[in-house]
């Protein structure tokens, strides 16, 4: 195991890797993949850019750690690469997603396959992992029902945001904004294949963007983009049906302005869920109902930009106390695209800036498991 060099010591070195928007399109100012070290004391240290070509935007880590693939937005491809012990990242290889504007990817329970949702023209595909992490050619391409939604510029046909598979592991769920839908698909670990099973049609021009559960797989939330709104569901493991119980509002009513909803997280405790608004500059964090999934209670606290693009909740730091612990539990990371900043929003104090760096829109971490 390779020396911490902020501890001296043999502990497991952990980072954080940021995707981004690099073109000229997008009035970005991203350049790179940008890797930061976190100290035991919750610090981030800039290690590494990797040069990663156009828009390595949303990014995805094997469970080993071991891997790191990356969709090129606004492209047609998806580059894989070794997470190395220093945090370096070796080039595996890229692959095309035979698609246009490949905007998310998962890994399969079993691994062996990456799925990635292609926006712009309406389609899911799945690419075997290779032995040394690398990706095989596509493996199947599912496109979705190219029914348009009433939004003449945001709507004009399928448009899959999001690949995210439920606890169960027996089903994929597919928010497309397009059609104003939740599909849900299957994949057949053998082959590849997937297959469409069940649709979920939500209200017109509400634009399902990302879907998050709770760890029973039986409630889910999903932000609708459109409508600036989330829709609460139940869901049956059995059948992968989803049945839709509440729609709430992600920004205050006394707000006239332009939003979009965007990223989405429940925290791991399970009683809070967190919604990010662009434009309001905000996450809207509300109380769950531990038995009916009912979302209550919002409360909106600053995003340290106007569009905050993508959240999670904030490790905690290896060596925090108790105390620390639970306040990590409702601390969120913001990545704010137009702010160039990776922040800590909490609602018990201002954002807290980890790190500068050019139109971040995702961030994912290794543990630091030996």
């Amino acid at each position: 195991m390779e020396t911490n060099p902020w501890s001296g010591s043999a502990s497991p070195r952990r980072w954080a890797f940021v995707g981004c928007r690099t073109s000229a399109a997008r009035n970005a100012q991203g350049t790179a993949i940008e890797v930061y070290e976190r100290g035991g004391d919750g610090a981030w240290r800039h290690a590494h850019s990797v040069p990663a070509g156009d828009n390595p935007s949303y990014l995805a880590l094997d469970a080993a750690e071991r891997f790191l693939h990356a969709v090129h937005g606004d492209g047609s491809s998806v580059s894989s690469f070794a997470v190395r012990a220093d945090g370096t990242l070796q080039r595996l290889g890229n692959q095309s997603t035979e698609g246009l504007n490949p905007v998310h990817l998962s890994f399969s329970p079993c691994g062996r396959w990456v799925v990635v949702a292609n926006y712009a023209t309406g389609s899911v595909v799945s690419l075997p992992v290779r032995a040394d992490g690398s990706l095989g050619t596509v493996a199947c391409k599912l496109e979705l029902p190219d029914a348009p939604g009433p939004h003449r510029l945001q709507q004009r046909g399928s448009h899959p945001h999001q690949v995210v598979f439920d606890p169960s592991g027996n089903w994929l769920l597919v928010p497309d904004k397009g059609g104003d839908a939740v599909h849900t698909l299957t994949l057949d670990a053998a082959t590849g294949a997937l297959r469409r099973v069940a649709s979920l049609h939500c209200a017109p021009c509400s634009g399902p963007r990302h879907l998050v559960f709770d760890r029973s797989g039986t409630k889910a939330w999903v932000v609708l983009e459109l409508s600036s709104q989330v829709l609460s569901m139940h869901f049956d493991p059995s059948s992968g049906i989803l049945q839709p119980h509440q729609r709430i509002a992600s920004v205050p009513e006394s707000f006239t302005g332009e939003s979009s909803g965007a990223g989405i997280l429940i925290t791991d405790d399970g009683e809070a869920l967190c919604v990010s608004n662009r434009g309001h500059g905000s996450v809207c964090v509300y109380a769950v109902g531990r038995a009916s999934g009912v979302l209550s209670r919002p409360v909106w606290i600053g995003a340290g930009g106007l569009v905050p693009r993508f959240i999670c909740q904030a490790p905690a730091a290896t060596g925090a106390r108790e105390t620390d612990a639970d306040a990590s539990r409702t601390s969120i990371l913001v990545a704010n695209e137009d702010a160039h900043t990776i922040v800590r929003a909490s609602v018990d104090s201002d954002p807290f800036v980890f790190a500068h760096t050019g139109s971040p829109v995702c961030v994912v971490f290794t543990q630091g498991s030996p």
